[in-house]
């Protein structure tokens, strides 16, 4: 009933959003960083204390039932509530805030309670809560319909979110949690949890994924690149580090080595980089042959060459300049500083439309404001990309310069063949290639390719995003489903910007199965998943061919931080009221 009503909502959103247009505010001015403390190394007496401490309460953990689980993550949720406005601010301290204000790191907190509080239904359902709809495709492989649910159907009307099951699989949930109610139990360990260097949202999702997925107790060294998440990730999970479940630690690489090394520690968890997990499996520089230095299990979600594939079609300008909007958006979020970034483009180079799509492209860069670069770095990333290719082009607005603090311009290259691309380097900045793909403008014939060319030529398997229009979809449907099934990748989104695939988080997140530690790709795991599935081969996540307002994602909203609160608010616990202020807030955008 809930994704009836949200569906059927569109020309009803769409005619008070545009009467609302004339008094819509202005975008926000950006507001350049202005730094961080530097939080002090914890000295390894106070890690082999904290590890101590874990080991002491590995087995309790273990033990602890669902429903004490579900009370713990519930309290989490609301922990996070009133932590999130003083973490959001230092983290624009840190990054800046561009065209929406806020609103981008307050959707990172939104991501957070969303997972802890889906979490906490997971394990009051024993481990096993109830999809939206089970099918099997033609040739047997199972598909759970998992997204949206309930109330947020309404939220996310025209969305749908399933999770594939590895062929030959079954569609089982919560293994361990089946385990368990039969009677046997596990040991328990103690995980390191190597934090990303990005998002705070990582760093929790990996947490949650450790202790409900894995059923380990935690010790999260943080990245020293966002460490000031540190003190705020561990008021936002304070009911875990009370009860000795969790513990927190600071430091670079000396510290971690420690961690790695350390008898105490069971297992490791990173996201991060290739080079990252290579050092810890392998050892720094050493040949990945014979076996493995680390003897301990090392689960990981990594980097990915993400490509956007656009099928051509017959499309207004509307459409043109929407989609443009959806690649920028996943070209620019975090200043490019995202495992799920946009990297390659992908158009048919016959595409009768071709030429405007980039235009409106180019369009939509120009428009977007230029952001400060903060990963370490990154200016010898951008002069990569440059010395690589001839004729890049600079776009963006605003350039600014403050504090010591310079914002960059995004960077774009059309017009490549398969052959001059770069698909081996994660960019990891705001830099986007162009490749043309010759399709003869025609779906059946462009598809299969640029899904052989994203599978078997660019580096990763975590997520990428495909564009095609509904009438491409009705008159192409075979060539469709099949490069849908054919994409190597654990997300899979269908006009959808790839951040919508994480931050989705009943989706799963990681890299497509099948990679080994000699060739790790994106990685060997799945994180988020709260519905629990064992088995997932991939998501797929199907958007609107185009919102009928602003989408939440574009740099465009113009009251995206409050519109971001209220859902935040609604996720922490779904409800009509905050789901019509959510509603009224997205109005304005």
């Amino acid at each position: 009933m809930y994704r009836t009503l949200g569906g059927s909502s569109g020309p009803a959103l769409w005619l008070f959003s545009s009467l609302l247009s004339p008094f819509k505010s202005a975008r926000k001015q950006a507001i350049l960083p202005t730094g961080s403390t530097p939080v002090p190394a914890t000295s390894k007496v106070n890690i082999d204390a904290a590890l101590q401490q874990l080991t002491d309460k590995k087995q309790q953990w273990v033990m602890q039932p669902c429903a004490r689980r579900a009370e713990l993550l519930r309290a989490c949720v609301q922990q996070a509530l009133l932590i999130k406005d003083e973490a959001v601010d230092e983290t624009v301290r840190v990054k800046g805030a561009y065209s929406t204000g806020k609103a981008e790191e307050m959707m990172i907190y939104m991501v957070i309670i969303t997972e802890m509080r889906e979490l906490a239904e997971a394990m009051e359902a024993e481990g096993a809560p109830q999809p939206h709809a089970l099918y099997q495709r033609p040739n047997g492989q199972w598909v759970a319909d998992v997204f949206p649910l309930g109330l947020e159907g309404i939220l996310y009307g025209g969305f749908k979110g399933e999770l594939w099951m590895q062929p030959g699989k079954e569609p089982t949930q919560g293994a361990i949690y089946r385990t368990k109610a039969k009677g046997l139990k596990s040991h328990g360990g103690v995980s390191l949890v190597l934090g990303a260097g990005n998002q705070a949202s990582v760093v929790a999702g990996d947490i949650l994924f450790k202790l409900i997925h894995e059923d380990e107790v935690v010790i999260v060294k943080t990245n020293p690149v966002n460490e000031y998440v540190g003190k705020h990730l561990e008021k936002a999970f304070k009911p875990f580090v009370d009860a000795g479940y969790l513990a927190f630690v600071y430091g670079g690489g000396e510290e971690g080595k420690h961690l790695c090394n350390h008898p105490a520690v069971h297992s490791i968890h990173l996201t991060g980089s290739e080079a990252t997990y290579d050092a810890i499996v392998w050892g720094p520089g050493k040949p990945k042959t014979g076996q493995p230095q680390q003897s301990r299990e090392v689960t990981a979600e990594l980097g990915c060459i993400t490509p956007y594939i656009v099928c051509p079609g017959h499309w207004s300008l509307a459409d043109l300049e929407y989609h443009a909007g959806t690649v920028v958006a996943g070209m620019t979020h975090n200043a490019g500083h995202n495992c799920l970034k946009a990297e390659v483009l992908l158009l048919d180079k016959d595409w009768p439309q071709r030429e405007a799509f980039l235009t409106a492209l180019r369009k939509a860069l120009d428009e977007e404001q230029q952001r400060v670069a903060y990963y370490p770095n990154s200016d010898s990333k951008f002069q990569r990309f440059k010395k690589a290719f001839q004729g890049v082009e600079e776009r963006g607005a605003q350039p600014m310069q403050t504090n010591g603090f310079k914002t960059a311009p995004w960077l774009l290259k059309t017009g490549l063949t398969p052959q001059e691309a770069d698909v081996t380097h994660e960019n990891w900045v705001g830099v986007l290639q162009q490749i043309d793909i010759s399709g003869g403008g025609n779906p059946e014939s462009f598809l299969p390719k640029a899904v052989s060319f994203a599978n078997d030529k660019c580096w990763g398997t975590l997520s990428c995003a495909l564009i095609v229009d509904l009438v491409t979809q009705k008159t192409n449907a075979t060539a469709v489903d099949t490069a849908i099934a054919d994409l190597r990748y654990g997300s899979v989104n269908v006009n959808l910007p790839t951040i919508l695939g994480y931050a989705v988080t009943k989706m799963a997140w990681g890299g497509f199965p099948g990679s080994t530690p000699q060739d790790i790709q994106s990685g060997n795991c799945f994180a988020h998943n709260t519905l629990l599935y064992d088995n997932i081969q991939k998501g797929v996540l199907y958007g609107p061919w185009r919102m009928p307002i602003t989408p939440f994602w574009s740099s465009h909203h113009k009251n995206a931080f409050n519109m971001i609160q209220a859902v935040t608010n609604f996720v922490a616990k779904p409800n009509m009221a905050d789901l019509n202020k959510a509603a009224v807030a997205a109005l304005w955008g």
